[in-house]
């Protein structure tokens, strides 16, 4: 048997090699950072080198070359944002200089950029927030005098009745565990339920294709014309492929802290190539800002639901009425709102007319590098006014949806989009339960023509 004696010297020289090896990758991983630093520090010093030298195209080759390695440095993503702007790459601009507002609120300097970069792409809007935000912190004269101008040329801008345009593309994939919203009952009653009415799993294919132009019609008015093209494939249950076609137009106004809308949307629904519904109406949505973090919304809505001749029983009318706060952060945007609605239905003995109350929270989280996370609880009552099958019949829906966002992925002009959402229906009336899982991934394509107000 090996002595003590003997252990001891081998146990030291191994605990010896061990902090030897330790103190070595310790050295090693601080030069290594000491040099990323080192590097980081001299590309910005050249980037800022040629912005001095009035070579801001130089600048942004060089800088934007570095983007995978030093995105999220405040600096960099500043440096990135203000070569972009002066080199006619504003669009580019943008999401390096909201990563460093989103970072540091307070820094005016980014906020300025970011405001002449929304300004160089056309939107005029958000540029116009930035520049009143930034007039409003009194700043030095020469900038204030910069400020006016551009806010001016804003206004020419509304005046001269420019219009803009944009088109997406959508394509996605996942899988949904009751495409048919059914429930997991084959029986009802004394009745065997067909095959169609049951709950059924399946993997989907979603494809959509919409555009949207606006125009200025005055300063403060702006006319929007929208219109989107979609359809959904469930290859284990075709007979509830959806496919749908929406148009929309709303009159937008805006003034201060007041904002208003009104607007009138068109919805046709088929299911497996067969005409199912339409869904049209009339909103009326007025908001009104508090202070620079809350704004209180409403809305007010009228529409008419119209089934095909084999579900004409179903035919309402409908009345909505909403109320909802806003919360904005420096990097969040929560809302909570209450709804209340009311469907008549328009054949006599139907049992769809019902009342609904509601309640919705929703937030996103902008994150650096262009990414977010969104999160949509939802919960509904719906009381029916008349028996279904002999019961009285009440609804309540809870659904719960997460997702989360990266732009400029896999490449610039795209973003992508994962999102899981749960759904439970409980009622009275069991043939209308039902539970539902979703997961889903969504790639979007989106071009801008022309100047947005």
């Amino acid at each position: 048997m090996t002595s003590v004696k003997h252990l001891c010297p081998r146990i030291v020289f191994q605990l010896t090699c061990l902090v030897l090896l330790t103190c070595s990758l310790q050295v090693q991983t601080a030069t290594a950072e000491e040099s990323a630093s080192a590097s980081r520090a001299e590309i910005l010093e050249r980037g800022k080198a040629l912005l001095r030298a009035d070579q801001p195209a130089e600048a942004f080759e060089l800088l934007i070359s570095y983007e995978a390695e030093f995105s999220g440095n405040n600096s960099y993503d500043y440096l990135l944002g203000v070569a972009a702007v002066d080199s006619d790459h504003a669009g580019e601009a943008i999401f390096s200089l909201q990563r460093v507002v989103a970072e540091k609120p307070d820094f005016s300097g980014a906020r300025l950029e970011l405001a002449r970069a929304y300004f160089a792409t056309g939107d005029n809007e958000l540029a116009r927030t930035e520049f009143e935000r930034l007039q409003s912190e009194d700043p030095p004269a020469k900038v204030s005098t910069l400020i006016a101008d551009y806010l001016e040329i804003i206004t020419q801008r509304a005046r001269s009745y420019q219009s803009g345009s944009q088109y997406f593309f959508d394509i996605g994939s996942g899988y949904d565990s009751n495409p048919a919203a059914a429930t997991a009952d084959d029986q009802f009653l004394t009745f065997t339920l067909d095959d169609k009415n049951v709950e059924q799993s399946s993997a989907f294919m979603d494809v959509a294709a919409g555009a949207n132009w606006n125009k200025p019609l005055t300063p403060d008015t702006q006319l929007i014309l929208g219109g989107r093209l979609g359809h959904r494939s469930n290859p284990s249950a075709h007979f509830v492929d959806p496919t749908t076609a929406e148009a929309n137009a709303a009159i937008n106004w805006e003034s201060g802290v007041n904002a208003a809308s009104i607007s009138a949307s068109t919805m046709v629904l088929r299911l497996d190539g067969e005409s199912n519904k339409q869904d049209s109406g009339l909103s009326l949505n007025y908001s009104r800002e508090l202070n620079e973090r809350w704004r209180i919304d409403t809305l007010l809505r009228g529409g008419a639901i119209r089934f095909d001749d084999a579900l004409e029983v179903q035919d309402v009318d409908q009345w909505l009425v909403g109320l909802g706060v806003t919360r904005t952060g420096s990097n969040t945007i929560f809302n909570f709102g209450l709804l209340a609605q009311e469907d008549d239905a328009k054949e006599n003995g139907s049992p769809f007319s019902n009342d609904v109350i509601g309640a919705r929270l929703s937030g996103i989280w902008f994150r650096p590098g262009g990414h977010s996370y969104t999160i949509d609880v939802m919960a509904l009552n719906t009381d029916f006014d008349d028996p279904f099958f002999g019961f009285e019949r009440e609804d309540d829906l809870y659904s719960v949806t997460v997702g989360s966002t990266w732009e400029r992925f896999p490449v610039r002009g795209w973003s992508l989009t994962l999102q899981l959402t749960y759904s439970e229906k409980t009622s009275t009336v069991n043939l209308y339960e039902y539970e539902r899982f979703e997961a889903g991934i969504l790639l979007r394509k989106i071009l801008t023509r022309g100047q947005k107000r």
